[in-house]
């Protein structure tokens, strides 16, 4: 991350309330909807109130802003859009409403992260955690989506240039993938696929991961809620990335293990897609 700090001092005329609502309602609304970039926008208004005062460098000004980006790159990008005609125009000239623009300062600085206690979890370790619960979701929504049948939802939970094989041979992309599933659940009425005993291991750089889950699935005959079922029970291995769209499955092994009841309920005899 990229952190800038401004230290704004407001109009002369103007009191602290007016500032700061002005501030507010106007002019930071104004610089989220123009410069989209700033991940984090914060404004911290100065209280003098037991302000330690210097004869050398006095507080001279009301707001310390804080802007976040998320990279370099996002950082210069800000600067390019700031710099337009028209954008800094409209800045500008609502700047003129509430600062003293003679005094505004600008600067980056290197934000260490905060001490901690001993007892505090460290921030990667936080970020590991939350990747693990993003993966055991994705494999829970997983479930959900093949007993809902709802085969558009497939690309919540894998990437699009995924590989895999089902125990049918390697195959590559959602849309076999979805083919894949279609040509056994569409079969079959209602299904259970129950996920568990899952491990996950997160990659240095919290960009990858690893998960092994137990997968037990029930399959009942369309049309028959009282008559033969068709169970599957298996593995899955599967291997995460954190895309922008958030973890996908980027490849996965369906290893099954047994299989019992009557396979005719998921399978209606046609040769196998892909």
């Amino acid at each position: 991350m990229i952190k800038a700090i401004a230290l704004l001092r407001r109009k002369q005329g103007l009191s602290r309330e007016q500032f700061i609502a002005y501030y507010e309602t106007r002019h930071a609304p104004l610089i989220r909807s123009l410069l989209p970039g700033i991940e984090d926008y914060r404004r911290n208004y100065v209280d003098r109130t037991g302000a330690f005062e210097s004869g050398i460098a006095a507080i001279d000004f009301d707001s310390v802003t804080e802007m976040r980006f998320a990279s370099r790159a996002s950082y210069d990008a800000f600067l390019a859009q700031a710099a337009d005609p028209e954008i800094a125009r409209l800045i500008a000239d609502d700047e003129e409403n509430v600062f003293d623009r003679s005094a505004t300062r600008m600067f980056v600085v290197d934000e260490t992260p905060a001490a901690l206690s001993p007892d505090t979890p460290s921030p990667v370790l936080i970020d590991e955690l939350l990747a693990e619960r993003a993966i055991r979701d994705g494999l829970a929504r997983f479930a959900r989506v093949l007993d809902a049948k709802a085969w558009d939802a497939l690309g919540d939970v894998f990437a699009a240039d995924l590989t895999f094989d089902y125990g049918l041979g390697e195959q590559v992309g959602l849309e076999a993938l979805t083919v894949n599933m279609r040509r056994f659940l569409d079969v079959c009425g209602p299904s259970q696929h129950l996920i568990g005993s899952i491990m996950i291991t997160v990659d240095p750089g919290l960009q990858s991961a690893t998960s092994r889950a137990y997968v037990q699935a029930r399959h009942q005959r369309a049309g028959n809620s009282g008559g033969p079922v068709f169970d599957s029970n298996g593995e899955y291995v599967d291997r995460w990335e954190c895309r922008a769209e958030g973890w996908r499955i980027v490849r996965r092994d369906a290893l099954w293990q047994t299989q019992s009841g009557e396979a005719a309920i998921i399978w209606d005899g046609s040769p196998a897609a892909g």
